[in-house]
């Protein structure tokens, strides 16, 4: 019996993942409208008014949350393993990959394929932009207001309104620059510009 209930298990995980792919992959007007309404089922929260186009691809979506007023372009990736929280006003250029989970591999003496997983949550504040192709690494949060150029690597957090462009990511400009007040020491401020984070 318990054989049974282990297919049954994988029938039902095997045809969730198809479900999603299909709706996932359906093409933008029908999809985005499909997508908007279906996914909100799947995952562990979607605000109103977010756009989420075609080829949109999700591991554990219900350990992912989506604010309002977001905009997904084509081919994003989330692996949800670790927690993903995305804020409003979020725009995702394309082929943006989000990881929460990365392979273990500290121990030299085992093969990497048998350590495990880490997971770590990732934090994508309101009002933050992130360019084509951008690789948000697993424990990275980005601070509110934040832009992310094309191609960058995130590893780090990302302070709020800060420009960042790389591989590591490093400020290279602000929007608002931070204060004395949130933490800033004014000259470290103003030199922060290609500051890896």
């Amino acid at each position: 019996m318990s054989r049974l209930k282990k297919m049954w298990w994988d029938l039902r995980d095997e045809s969730r993942a198809l479900f999603l792919e299909l709706v996932c992959g359906m093409p933008t007007g029908a999809g985005i409208w499909l997508r908007a309404r279906v996914l909100r089922h799947f995952l562990g929260g979607l605000g109103h008014d977010t756009v989420l186009k075609p080829g949109l691809r999700l591991t554990n979506p219900e350990r992912i949350s989506i604010g309002s007023h977001c905009d997904f372009a084509r081919d994003v990736f989330i692996t949800g393993g670790g927690g993903v929280r995305i804020g409003d006003w979020v725009g995702l250029g394309p082929d943006v990959k989000i990881w929460s989970v990365n392979h273990r591999f500290e121990d030299p003496d085992r093969p990497w394929m048998l350590q495990g997983w880490e997971r770590k949550e990732v934090v994508i504040e309101d009002d933050v932009w992130l360019g084509a192709n951008v690789f948000v690494m697993p424990g990275a949060k980005i601070g509110r207001g934040a832009i992310v150029s094309a191609c960058t690597v995130v590893n780090r957090s990302i302070p709020p309104y800060a420009v960042v462009g790389g591989n590591p990511g490093r400020i290279i400009g602000w929007r608002k620059r931070p204060s004395r007040t949130e933490g800033g020491s004014g000259a470290d401020d103003a030199a922060a510009g290609g500051k890896e984070v």
